[in-house]
Protein backbone atom coordinates (compact mmCIF):
# COMPACT_ATOMS: atom_id res chain seq x y z
CA UNK A 1 0.00 0.00 0.00
CA UNK A 2 2.69 2.52 1.21
CA UNK A 3 4.94 1.88 -2.84
CA UNK A 4 1.32 2.42 -4.59
CA UNK A 5 1.24 5.59 -2.15
CA UNK A 6 4.80 6.73 -2.98
CA UNK A 7 3.78 6.50 -6.62
CA UNK A 8 0.56 8.05 -6.87
CA UNK A 9 2.38 10.80 -5.62
CA UNK A 10 4.54 11.85 -8.74
CA UNK A 11 2.64 10.42 -11.25
CA UNK A 12 -1.29 9.90 -10.38
CA UNK A 13 -2.45 7.99 -13.59
CA UNK A 14 0.71 5.37 -13.56
CA UNK A 15 -1.18 1.81 -12.41
CA UNK A 16 1.03 -0.57 -10.46
CA UNK A 17 -1.04 -3.48 -9.21
CA UNK A 18 -3.05 -5.82 -11.22
CA UNK A 19 -6.85 -5.85 -10.22
CA UNK A 20 -8.44 -8.50 -9.05
CA UNK A 21 -4.88 -10.39 -7.91
CA UNK A 22 -4.55 -12.28 -4.63
CA UNK A 23 -1.70 -13.69 -3.09
CA UNK A 24 -1.65 -17.46 -2.05
CA UNK A 25 0.78 -18.43 0.95
CA UNK A 26 2.30 -21.82 -0.12
CA UNK A 27 1.59 -24.14 3.57
CA UNK A 28 1.79 -27.42 2.41
CA UNK A 29 2.99 -29.93 -0.50
CA UNK A 30 -0.45 -30.24 -1.93
CA UNK A 31 -0.34 -26.59 -1.92
CA UNK A 32 2.66 -26.41 -3.70
CA UNK A 33 2.11 -29.05 -5.99
CA UNK A 34 -0.93 -27.53 -7.48
CA UNK A 35 0.60 -24.70 -8.13
CA UNK A 36 3.23 -26.41 -9.89
CA UNK A 37 0.68 -28.38 -11.71
CA UNK A 38 -0.43 -24.67 -12.82
CA UNK A 39 2.50 -23.12 -14.12
CA UNK A 40 3.39 -25.97 -15.36
CA UNK A 41 0.12 -26.43 -17.35
CA UNK A 42 -1.08 -22.69 -18.21
CA UNK A 43 1.48 -22.10 -20.87
CA UNK A 44 -0.17 -24.75 -22.74
CA UNK A 45 -3.65 -23.07 -22.74
CA UNK A 46 -2.40 -20.20 -24.48
CA UNK A 47 -4.20 -20.72 -27.49
CA UNK A 48 -7.53 -21.24 -26.23
CA UNK A 49 -7.15 -18.58 -24.52
CA UNK A 50 -9.72 -15.26 -25.71
CA UNK A 51 -6.54 -12.94 -26.12
CA UNK A 52 -4.85 -15.01 -27.74
CA UNK A 53 -3.62 -13.89 -31.49
CA UNK A 54 -2.12 -15.68 -34.20
CA UNK A 55 0.66 -13.45 -35.45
Amino acid sequence: MNVSKEIHKTNCNKKVWQRSFHDHIIRNEHDYEEIWQYIDNNPLKWESDCFYCEK
